[in-house]
């Protein structure tokens, strides 16, 4: 508080204040919040906390501006450093704080109008204007939270109404027709009208109200009725007997071979994959090894592997390929897909 004698002056900030006024002497009363938060709040506070709290909640403009005010109550000569950068704002809050810290250096007593324009605290150091303001904004969340559920409420009971509707409309609709009714709208005359070989006369008329379903089954079970017969799907054949050759066509089984030891070559991954399959009998007329970078380089190493064998044994090679007991101890393997970019790594 000041005291009661001090000159209290509210002169026009410079253009690039956004709120606060430089006062004739050191001894005359300043408004400036951002400085008043500072002055009042720093001997009860940590320096950090401050700086933290002044950096989130005022804009660069007002850091500017209170730096501004307060250099012309420095000693002759003395500036405070123009910091650049990321943290400049945090870095002046600094440099403000510690002059306002500073006992050596006399600074005027800083207030503040607005106090909308002071952080708010934590519970030991509670600002009870800034409560205030939380505790209207949350009133009016309320009522407008208020306001949603009684629209919801409506929007509850129009559904309800509109499902009860629909409800009286379905069971209308399967009542069984009355003779009034029948009376009242009769069927419609059905023309004898030969379609595809089939007679419309056979049909049941609208009248009886049957279901499609049951329609659908006594046109399939009329004589010459379409009945779709099943595709045999192509096969491939077996046996060496006939004198007939095909053509040979092969195919690759690409396989990811991982976790080996970081000096294993590839001539020493081809040499395994060769012995496994002249071991199961497999003819391969081609084996592709190389080498994939992995994640991490030193730790371990890992190949791509293609193996191309005839069509016939294609589903056979996979089995092999992919069966644990084929491999080494520890070693993981598992099917290959080269991605659509045509990037082998």
């Amino acid at each position: 508080m000041a005291d009661q004698s001090t000159d209290v002056t509210d002169t026009p900030p410079p253009p690039s204040a956004v709120s606060g006024g430089v006062a004739a002497g050191a001894d005359a009363a300043v408004r400036n919040e951002l400085l008043c938060f500072c002055q009042n709040k720093a001997p009860i506070m940590a320096f950090d906390h401050i700086v933290k709290l002044v950096t989130d909640f005022y804009t660069k403009d007002e850091i500017y501006a209170a730096k501004i005010i307060l250099e012309q109550y420095l000693p002759s000569g003395v500036r405070l450093s123009r910091r650049q950068g990321s943290s400049a704002a945090k870095a002046t809050v600094e440099d403000v704080l510690k002059i306002v810290l500073n006992p050596q250096v006399k600074v005027p007593v800083f207030y503040a109008v607005v106090m909308d324009r002071l952080p708010p605290v934590d519970v030991s150091h509670c600002d009870v204007s800034a409560i205030l303001r939380e505790l209207q904004l949350l009133r009016s969340e309320v009522r407008a939270v208020n306001e949603l559920r009684q629209e919801v409420c409506n929007l509850s009971g129009e559904l309800q109404k509109m499902r009860a509707e629909v409800d009286d409309l379905q069971q209308k609709l399967m009542m069984p027709s009355s003779p009034a009714a029948d009376a009242q709208w009769p069927s419609l005359p059905m023309p004898a009208v030969s379609v595809d070989g089939m007679n419309t006369q056979s049909l049941p008329s609208v009248s009886t109200r049957m279901p499609f379903a049951v329609h659908a089954q006594s046109l399939a079970s009329q004589p010459g009725a379409i009945n779709n017969k099943p595709v045999r799907k192509p096969v491939v054949g077996k046996s060496n007997d006939l004198k007939l050759t095909s053509v040979s066509t092969t195919r690759a089984v690409d396989l990811f071979v991982s976790r080996l030891h970081p000096a294993t070559t590839r001539s020493e991954v081809k040499d395994c994959v060769q012995m496994i399959i002249a071991d199961n009998a497999i003819s391969a007329a081609e084996i592709t090894c190389e080498s994939l970078k992995p994640k991490i380089e030193g730790l371990y190493a890992s190949f791509y592997v293609a193996v191309r064998v005839d069509s016939v044994v294609m589903s056979h090679a996979i089995e092999v390929l992919m069966n644990a007991d084929y491999w080494p101890k520890g070693v993981f393997i598992k099917r290959y897909f080269k991605p659509k970019n045509g990037n082998s790594q």
